[in-house]
């Protein structure tokens, strides 16, 4: 299955196919990016830890159907700016993402 989310962002307006669920391989470069922007957070700038996030992001990602962006976006064609359109591209996708990796937050008791 997949989850269609449709941006917010007024600059890209359109919608992302999200995995849902996500596979251990997402799951895990979604971890590993998180990893790196908390390890080097007092080290680089907001905009830098932006870009340590694309991977993770696109791991997860099944299309981008966004206008102005192609539909296969990688970590070297991924808009950085408009800064401020970037950033809450990114924030959005990093929530939608979040909202299916915790779903409701609990662990079973299995």
């Amino acid at each position: 299955m997949s989850k269609i989310v449709i941006c917010p962002v007024k600059k890209w307006p359109g919608s992302v196919v999200l995995a849902d669920p996500l596979t251990f391989p997402q799951l895990f470069a979604f971890e590993d990016a998180r990893a790196e922007v908390v390890e080097k957070q007092d080290q680089l700038s907001r905009d830098q830890l932006d870009g340590l996030w694309i991977p993770g992001i696109l791991a997860c990602v099944e299309k981008f159907e966004l206008q102005g962006l192609p539909e296969q976006i990688t970590p070297a064609t991924f808009p950085a700016s408009p800064r401020i359109a970037s950033a809450k591209l990114i924030s959005w996708l990093l929530r939608e993402i979040t909202a299916i990796y915790a779903e409701d937050g609990t662990i079973p008791n299995d």
